[in-house]
C-alpha cells in the first residue's frame, strides 16, 4: 500500500540558473496528465492553473525556497477543467552543487480527498457548536424562567397546612437549576475537548470558514431573544487557522455576548482585513463590564467572571486567549457599563512567514 501511494507522488528537480526541470518521475503523467519528456514546455500552462489567491503567496515561497531558506510544506490549489480545485501539498528540497548551481526539488502529492474530508468535518463541527449554543441559550433561559416563577409562587402564594405545594415548588426550582447546570457543563465539555486537541493550522479564507456558523446563529436569532447580525469582507482574506478551534473562540465570544445582552438587544460579528492581519469583532449592546475588572478579564481566576443576565454560567476567556495566542494573535476588549462590550481578535494574515 505504501509503495502504491508513493507512486502517486510527483518528484522533481529544478535547475534554478538554467530555468528548467531536469527530472520528473512518471507520477507526473499519472497525476497531472502531463508528458515527463515535455515537462518544460508544459510548465507555463501548469503554473497558469494555480488558484489566483495562491499565486502571490507561492511567489514569495518560491523566493525563499531558491535562497535556501527552507520554508515548511505548503498547500496549493490547481484549477481543473471540472471546476473543482485540486489540492496539493508541496514538500521542498534544496541543494547547492560544488560549482555553485542551485537545485530545488521536492515531492508534490494530491491531498484533495483529505482536504475535502477536513473541510466537511470542520463545517460539521462549526454547525454543531452553533446549534448547541442556540439550544443551550434557549433552554437555559426557559429553565431560568421556570426557576423564577417557582420562587415567586413559593414566596407569594399561601398554601394550606400540610400541602405538598411548597415541596413541589422547591423540587421544580432545584430541577431547573440542575438542568441549567447540566446544559452549561455539556457546552464547556465540548469546548474543552476541542481546545485540548493538537493544533492543526492550514491556510484558509477566514470569511468562508466562519460563514456557516454565523449563518446558523442568525437563523436561530428568534430563539436567542436578541438580534444577531454579521458582516464579512467581499474579497478573500487568508490566515493560518485551526478551523475547529478558531470557530470555538467565535462561539464562546458570541455566547458570552448573548448572556449579557437583554432580550431585544443586538449582537454583531464582523470580520475585516487589517494591515497584515485579519480581525474578528464581536460587539453587543449589553450591560457592559465594570472598568475596575477589565484589566483582569483574561485571568484564570478573574473577579470579572459573573453569571449572565438569566443566571447562566459563563465560560472563561482564558481558553479563548490561549487559542488566539496559539495562532500568534491577540484578543482585546473595550467596554462601558450600560453601553455594551466589544471583543477584537486579531491574527496574522497568511503569507510566507506564518
Amino acid at each position: 500500500m505504501k509503495q502504491a501511494a508513493a507512486g502517486l507522488h510527483i518528484q522533481f528537480v529544478y535547475d534554478v540558473p538554467a530555468g528548467r526541470v531536469t527530472f520528473v518521475n512518471a507520477a507526473y503523467q499519472r497525476v497531472l496528465g502531463g508528458n515527463p519528456a515535455e515537462v518544460n514546455a508544459e510548465l507555463p500552462a501548469l503554473l497558469a492553473r494555480l488558484h489566483p489567491d495562491d499565486r502571490q503567496f507561492l511567489a514569495r515561497y518560491w523566493q525563499l525556497w531558491t535562497w535556501g531558506q527552507m520554508p515548511d510544506e505548503v498547500e496549493i490549489r490547481l484549477l481543473s477543467e471540472e471546476g473543482a480545485n485540486r489540492w496539493f501539498c508541496l514538500t521542498p528540497g534544496y541543494e547547492q552543487t560544488a560549482d555553485g548551481r542551485v537545485l530545488v526539488g521536492g515531492t508534490l502529492r494530491d491531498i484533495s480527498a483529505a482536504k475535502a474530508y477536513q473541510t466537511n468535518a470542520d463545517a460539521y463541527n462549526a454547525r454543531k457548536n452553533a446549534v448547541l449554543e442556540i439550544l443551550s441559550h434557549d433552554l437555559s433561559s426557559s429553565f431560568a424562567m421556570v426557576e423564577q416563577i417557582a420562587d415567586f409562587l413559593h414566596q407569594e402564594v399561601a398554601s394550606p397546612a400540610e400541602s405538598r405545594v411548597p415541596e413541589l415548588l422547591r423540587v421544580l426550582e432545584t430541577t431547573s437549576q440542575n438542568s441549567r447546570r447540566m446544559i452549561r457543563d455539556l457546552i464547556e465539555v465540548e469546548f474543552l475537548a476541542s481546545a485540548n486537541t493538537d493544533l492543526k493550522r492550514s491556510r484558509v479564507d477566514v470569511a468562508a470558514v466562519l460563514r456557516g456558523p454565523l449563518d446558523q446563529l442568525q437563523q436561530g436569532q428568534e430563539l436567542l431573544g436578541q438580534r444577531f447580525t454579521y458582516s464579512l469582507p467581499t474579497q478573500p482574506v487568508y490566515a493560518q487557522l485551526d478551523v475547529n478551534k478558531f470557530t470555538q473562540v467565535l462561539s464562546n465570544l458570541v455566547s458570552n455576548a448573548l448572556k449579557f445582552t437583554p432580550d431585544g438587544g443586538q449582537v454583531h460579528v464582523a470580520v475585516e482585513p487589517g494591515p497584515g492581519s485579519v480581525r474578528l469583532h464581536v460587539q453587543d449592546s449589553g450591560v457592559g463590564i465594570p472598568a475596575a475588572v477589565l484589566p483582569r478579564l483574561f485571568e484564570r481566576f478573574t473577579p470579572a467572571r459573573r453569571p449572565g443576565l438569566r443566571g447562566e454560567r459563563t465560560t472563561g476567556l482564558v481558553l479563548c486567549k490561549t487559542i488566539v495566542e496559539w495562532h500568534k494573535g491577540t484578543i482585546t476588549v473595550a467596554s462601558q457599563e450600560g453601553k455594551g462590550t466589544a471583543f477584537t481578535v486579531e491574527v496574522p494574515q497568511a503569507d510566507w512567514a506564518t
